[in-house]
């Protein structure tokens, strides 16, 4: 888009290590700073959202570490910062280049080194309020959901991606993830699958669920996330895990935050049954839960080595993902 209305302010073009930054603006004394292109997540290299999404919290950290006068708060997405301003403080051309300054210092963030958490959660597929979502999105929404079988959708993501339910399973529990952002719903992680084989891919609902329960864990395109409250979805549904979210700090784990995930946690599920996860909710509820939170060195440098040692298996994985597209529906 150009021309008289074109929110693009500024576009810091393409280097060696780091995709274009577009500078948007997003309403009075709003300014949204977004890393590479917006297509799609299925149409982008796992590897660019993954680097995007340090970028982001690397950039957050230095941007507190500024306290830049007249910027009044800003919001970390998976690949972008909402920067909310005073205009009588601080002008839209100022932020930019102040902001424009620091993107230009971080040359790159690829020796970038984390020190965060590892965060194991239970996940139980085949569970009852993940049936009854789906049960009441065909009752009541779309009683033709092709990709709701049976009121499930792990088939349809299997058939999606080329491979077996049991295959699915196996790659969302293989994979550790990394937290790019918390929000959108009340502490609900997006996160990023860090094993390139396990890059489960698949399109949203058409239209979008109405009522999704707490603690479901569902997919779209290479983002999954885990529902903090009961809410609207329009994401696949895979199961269910643990509580995320509490408001009445009964827990210890959330005596300072009502959420339970930070951005850069990296989280990984066990398989669970519908009863082990359900015990969780009551634990959690009166305080005794232990959730499983160890320290964890991220180190971005290694990734980037896992990564590119898995080629080849990647690229078989993509070929069977291309081949199931094809044959699957389409939303």
């Amino acid at each position: 888009m150009s021309g008289k209305y074109d929110p693009i302010l500024k576009v810091i073009p393409e280097r060696e290590h780091c995709k274009a930054i577009y500078f948007r603006q997003a309403g009075d004394g709003f300014l949204e700073v977004v890393y590479g292109a917006s297509e799609p997540s299925s149409e982008k290299n796992l590897k660019d959202i993954i680097l995007n999404s340090v970028r982001v919290n690397v950039m957050a950290d230095r941007v507190r570490a500024a306290k830049i006068d007249g910027l009044i708060e800003f919001v970390q997405g998976g690949e972008s910062l909402l920067y909310l301003y005073d205009p009588l403080k601080l002008s839209t051309a100022d932020l930019i280049d102040r902001i424009s300054e620091m993107e230009m210092d971080l040359e790159s963030v690829e020796d970038v080194e984390m020190e965060t958490r590892l965060i194991r959660m239970p996940l139980a597929f085949e569970h009852r309020v993940v049936t009854e979502s789906i049960a009441r999105y065909r009752r009541d929404i779309n009683p033709d959901a092709f990709y709701c079988k049976d009121n499930s959708n792990l088939e349809y993501i299997a058939q999606y991606n080329g491979i077996t339910v049991p295959e699915l399973k196996e790659k969302v529990l293989k994979t550790k993830w990394f937290v790019g952002m918390v929000g959108f719903f009340p502490g609900l992680p997006y996160y990023y699958p860090l094993d390139p084989t396990c890059a489960v891919t698949c399109p949203k609902y058409n239209p979008a669920r109405a009522w999704t329960a707490e603690g479901t864990v569902d997919i779209a395109d290479f983002t999954s996330t885990i529902f903090g409250v009961d809410s609207s979805g329009g994401y696949q549904l895979l199961g269910r895990t643990g509580p995320i979210f509490q408001t009445t700090k009964v827990h210890p784990a959330y005596k300072e935050n009502p959420c339970l995930f930070k951005p850069t946690d990296i989280l990984q599920y066990y398989d669970a049954t519908e009863e082990e996860v359900d015990a969780t909710y009551e634990q959690v509820a009166n305080g005794t839960y232990e959730y499983d939170i160890t320290p964890y060195h991220f180190v971005l440098k290694d990734w980037l080595e896992f990564y590119d040692s898995l080629k080849e298996e990647t690229a078989a994985f993509r070929a069977a993902q291309e081949a199931g597209r094809k044959s699957a529906p389409q939303i």
